[in-house]
C-alpha cells in the first residue's frame, strides 16, 4: 500500500451505479408491482453496493495506457 488515498472518477462511479440501479428495478420491476414503497428501496440500495463494487474492480483491473511510465516515474 502506498499510503495515498486514490481520486474518486465520479464519472465511472456514476455510471457504475447509474446502470446498476436501472438493471436492478428493471429486473424487479415486475415483482414489485403493488409492493410498499419501502421493498421498492431495495433496487436502489443493491444498485448502488453493486455499481460501486464493480467502478472499483474496473480500476483494479484496468490496464495503464501508452504513456503509464511517463506518468507514474516522471524525470
Amino acid at each position: 500500500m502506498t499510503g495515498t488515498v486514490r481520486r474518486v472518477d465520479w464519472a465511472a462511479l456514476g455510471a457504475s451505479v447509474g446502470s446498476c440501479v436501472l438493471f436492478a428495478l428493471l429486473c424487479s420491476a415486475p415483482f414489485l408491482v403493488g409492493a410498499p414503497y419501502g421493498l421498492w428501496l431495495v433496487g436502489p440500495a443493491v444498485g448502488v453496493v453493486a455499481g460501486t463494487y464493480l467502478c472499483l474492480q474496473r480500476d483494479r483491473y484496468s490496464e495503464p495506457g501508452p504513456d503509464a511510465d511517463e506518468t507514474r516515474f516522471p524525470r
